[in-house]
């Protein structure tokens, strides 16, 4: 909640994951590793943002939906992609279910959930059953460069914040295609780079803002194209990138001012690099090297 202080301490992750509904085998333990011959660092982003993310700080300062824009926008891409009572939704990097269960409870859609959280299953389908929606959502745990999608199910796939992580994006465009029906629409929204990111910047911008592997609107738009998808739209959501940091600015003003009130066990110097770190991404996203981007495309196949 936006007057709440965050968390002190972690809380416990679970490895086990829940059992499935709908019959769903149970994927095992995730592995975000690429195809052979990528690089060390590109197979180990995606487990490293996975890891930050789950972090219930990251949570406090992020939202549930865990990426710019939040439920709105996600309620906007779904409606632009033609989401409805009959439609099936695939939501690639689903996280605790934010995004699958709002759809859900929203549009009236069946939505499929893919995390690679290692407590993402058991919340999702807590959070689905709390809102009344367990019959329509049902989660899967793994990868999704390698959990089989299935063929021609799908009437739409969404990707928040998942593509740029992601170190095999084009076999994975591909396979998204390949679970979509004839003319499924597949929506990205994501992190843009646009440049070269500053040397002090780049370290921690590549952990906490998973933005190692980010590609500029162009270069997403490619990615897409080149697997057979035809793009239907691009918008630089620059405003929704800055609203983020805005956001995030007010709640460690409330981190700040808990510490000197000593509710909260905090470094002050550790906050004073964290406003400077927010000057310079927002430096960066006046410059428009760094921002937000919503791409939306169809699977061109017609039966």
């Amino acid at each position: 909640m936006p007057g709440e202080a965050p968390p002190a301490t972690p809380v416990s992750r679970p490895t086990d994951t829940v059992k499935m509904k709908r019959g769903h085998a149970d994927s095992g333990t995730p592995r975000a590793t690429a195809p052979s011959g990528e690089p060390s660092h590109a197979r180990d982003l995606a487990a490293c943002c996975v890891d930050v993310y789950s972090h219930p700080v990251a949570r406090w300062l992020f939202g549930e939906s865990f990426h710019p824009g939040g439920l709105a926008l996600t309620q906007r891409v779904a409606r632009l992609a033609g989401v409805g009572s009959t439609s099936r939704v695939l939501d690639l990097g689903s996280g605790r279910g934010a995004s699958a269960v709002h759809l859900a409870e929203t549009l009236g859609c069946e939505v499929t959930g893919v995390t690679l959280e290692a407590t993402g299953v058991e919340a999702g389908q807590h959070l689905a059953a709390d809102r009344g929606v367990g019959h329509l959502v049902e989660f899967r745990r793994g990868d999704i460069q390698e959990l089989p999608l299935g063929a021609r199910a799908y009437d739409v796939a969404m990707m928040e914040c998942v593509l740029s992580i992601l170190p095999a994006k084009a076999e994975t465009l591909s396979r998204v295609r390949a679970a979509l029906k004839p003319g499924g629409m597949v929506v990205v929204t994501d992190v843009t780079v646009s440049g070269p990111l500053p040397e002090e910047l780049r370290g921690v911008l590549t952990v906490a803002g998973c933005v190692g592997d980010a590609r500029s609107l162009d270069g997403y738009a490619r990615l897409m194209s080149d697997a057979g998808l035809e793009v239907r739209q691009v918008e630089d959501l620059q405003s929704t990138a800055t609203s983020v940091v805005r956001t995030i600015k007010g709640k460690l003003l409330m981190a700040e001012l808990a510490s000197k009130l000593g509710k909260l066990p905090l470094d002050a110097a550790l906050i004073e690099r964290a406003k400077a770190l927010l000057r310079g991404v927002q430096r960066l996203i006046d410059d428009g090297l760094l921002s937000y981007g919503l791409l939306i495309a169809v699977e061109p196949r017609r039966g």
